[in-house]
């Protein structure tokens, strides 16, 4: 049992609201799930519409739950906006204190994951499943029997004459010659990342599952502080 499944199944509770947190929870049994189903697919190319079908959902029960709790004070939803004066616009009904706890982590102050999000959540919903593409990262690892060590990935060449921990680099290979002085690991990690070739607003290179992970963990914490001024 991961970590994520041990507090979803404890009398721990996300939110004060039933209904905030019915879907706080709701997500957090998603992501475990997403994780798992992550796990077998990386040994796969592709990810399939099964588990997209649940990161949509995923990322429309997050989005629910800000808009759920600004529904306890108000007729709008929770705004995620790229300028201040969008945001004070869009808060003009809600408390200095409210107002300032929501302000702090948008993304015209420096929290972009939270725009990305909106990104994703949105276009999941109303437009198509946000399609993923597998990335590979290659990683040369050399370790002394002292416990020393020294890595780097790939795209990293090395010329004539180059050693690593006293071994020679053949710059054919790319790699430390054979010897009895060190242990070369050649270690490759597979990701699935949210593909943008078609959302222009999409940044690139965001890793699905570490993103979701992060997502999870701040839109709870955000959470926190605003229930902290708010009344059941």
């Amino acid at each position: 049992m991961t970590e994520l499944q041990s507090k979803n199944n404890s009398i721990e509770k996300y939110s004060k609201f039933s209904d905030v947190n019915a879907v706080l929870k709701k997500a957090g049994e998603l992501l475990s799930k997403i994780e798992a189903e992550y796990k077998k697919s990386l040994t796969k190319q592709t990810i399939s519409d099964e588990l997209l079908v649940e990161i949509k959902d995923f990322f429309g029960n997050l989005r629910s739950s800000l808009d759920y709790l600004r529904g306890k004070v108000s007729k709008f939803n929770f705004p995620v906006c790229k300028t201040e004066q969008e945001f004070e616009n869009s808060t003009t009904d809600l408390s200095q204190e409210l107002k300032n706890v929501i302000k702090k982590w948008q993304p015209f102050n420096g929290n972009q994951w939270l725009a990305t999000f909106n990104t994703l959540n949105n276009k999941s919903k109303h437009i198509t499943l946000i399609p993923q593409k597998r990335r590979e990262t290659t990683q040369t690892r050399v370790t002394h029997p002292n416990g020393d060590g020294v890595s780097w990935t790939q795209g990293v060449t090395f010329g004539s004459g180059v050693s690593v921990m006293g071994v020679p680099i053949d710059p054919q290979t790319q790699m430390p010659i054979l010897n009895n002085i060190v242990k070369t690991e050649k270690i490759t990690w597979v990701n699935f990342d949210f593909d943008n070739s078609q959302i222009s607003e999409l940044p690139a290179n965001i890793s699905a599952l570490p993103f979701m992970k992060d997502c999870f963990a701040k839109i709870c914490e955000l959470i926190g502080e605003m229930e902290a001024l708010i009344s059941e």
